[in-house]
C-alpha cells in the first residue's frame, strides 16, 4: 500500500503537473497533462493551482525555442507547471455528446474560477516560438513568469497579482 506525504510540501509534491499543448490535435485544443515526466492523460481544460510557496510557473527550454527557430519545426519546449486542481479529461473515444458535455463542463470551470479575484487580476497568456523567448501576456506582450492560479483551455488564463497588491508586498 503506498504511503502518502501528508505535509503541504508532500500534498504540493503528489498534485504537481507539467502542461503542455500536445501538436498531434490539430483540430482541437488538447493537452497533455504530465506527472513525474510521464504523460497521465489528456486534457481539454486544466487549472493548475499555487500559492506564494509554490506558485504556478511558466517555463521555456531555450534550446527547444531556438530548435525550433532553426528547424521552423515545433517541438515540446515549453510547459506550465503547478497543482492540478481541475481538469476535463478527453478521450478518444468520446462519442458527439461526450464532447458536448466537456465543453460546457470546460466553460463552467472556467467561469467558476475566473469569479475569484481577491487582490488579483485575469491576464490572457500566449507563446509563440517564432515571436517569443518566454510566455507573454497578450495585452502588453510582457513576459510572464509566475501566477497565482492558471487556466488553461482554448485560451491560457493567468491569475496575477493587482498593481496595488504588487506595491504593498
Amino acid at each position: 500500500m503506498p504511503t502518502y506525504d501528508s505535509t503541504p510540501k508532500g500534498l504540493a509534491k503528489g498534485l504537481k503537473r507539467e502542461v503542455y499543448r500536445n501538436l498531434h490535435f490539430r483540430d482541437e485544443t488538447i493537452y497533455s497533462v504530465r506527472k513525474d515526466g510521464l504523460v497521465e492523460g489528456h486534457a481539454m481544460l486544466v487549472i493548475l493551482d499555487g500559492n506564494t510557496m509554490y506558485p504556478v510557473t511558466f517555463a521555456v527550454g531555450p534550446k527547444g525555442n531556438q530548435r525550433v527557430r532553426d528547424e521552423q519545426r515545433k517541438n515540446v519546449h515549453a510547459v506550465i507547471r503547478g497543482a492540478i486542481c481541475n481538469a476535463v479529461w478527453w478521450g478518444e473515444m468520446m462519442e458527439e455528446s461526450d464532447m458536448e458535455h466537456a465543453i460546457d463542463a470546460c466553460s463552467y470551470h472556467k467561469d467558476i474560477h475566473m469569479q475569484w479575484r481577491d487582490g488579483y487580476e485575469w491576464k490572457k497568456v500566449t507563446y509563440n516560438p517564432y515571436k517569443y523567448k518566454t510566455f507573454v501576456t497578450v495585452e502588453d506582450e510582457q513576459p510572464i513568469m509566475t501566477a497565482r492560479k492558471v487556466i488553461i483551455g482554448k485560451e491560457v488564463w493567468a491569475m496575477v497579482p493587482t498593481d496595488e497588491t504588487h506595491e504593498k508586498n
